[in-house]
């Protein structure tokens, strides 16, 4: 599975977020794993993050599942199941090797800390 890029954008972060569950996730150095369920197949899911962080430390980066399908839904009885990569990279709050961040992603309950590996 080829991971895709996140990014900060606040445009597309103040957009509606998927219903979008998160069953769980994998961080493997700096590519997240999501494995998730919702009710159609989403299209470009994204991970978006916006550009103000929280003052702690490390710092906290809210962030949301994003896609550029329509909003349409289909009545399906079962929820589609569906796992997506991204690359961290991008949501670091400084590029530098060793640099932690907390992501705060929207429907999952804990932070997830990404540590910026080069």
């Amino acid at each position: 599975m080829q991971s895709q890029l996140s990014e900060i954008n606040d445009s597309l972060y103040q957009s509606e977020a998927e219903p979008i569950q998160i069953d769980s996730l994998k961080l493997e150095t700096n590519v997240l794993t999501l494995f998730y369920s919702c009710p159609d197949v989403p299209e470009d899911l994204r991970l978006v993050g916006s550009t103000m962080l929280a003052k702690s430390f490390p710092p906290i980066r809210s962030c949301k599942l994003i896609s550029s399908s329509p909003k349409t839904r289909s009545h399906n009885l079962k929820p589609y199941k569906g796992t997506v990569q991204f690359d961290l990279k991008p949501l670091s709050h400084k590029f530098i090797k060793d640099a932690p961040t907390y992501l705060q992603i929207q429907g999952w309950p804990d932070k997830i800390l990404f540590i910026y590996p080069e």
